[in-house]
């Protein structure tokens, strides 16, 4: 199972994690990118295309 972090204070509301992840687990919340439902599949997808570098995907 993986943990997918967003730090709010980074996010820039772009919505491309959201766009790019085959599991879907992304809702776009006050501007920003939330993790919602579903289960992380681990690709990392998500923090390849962040500009900022705001996501972040562990291994538990």
């Amino acid at each position: 199972m993986f943990i997918v972090s967003v730090d709010s204070d980074l996010c820039v509301g772009c919505g491309e994690c959201a766009k790019s992840c085959p599991a879907q687990i992304f809702v776009m919340d006050s501007g920003k990118a939330d993790v919602g439902e579903g289960e992380c599949m681990g690709c990392q997808t998500c923090a390849i295309v962040c500009p900022v570098g705001a996501i972040t995907v562990q291994e538990y």
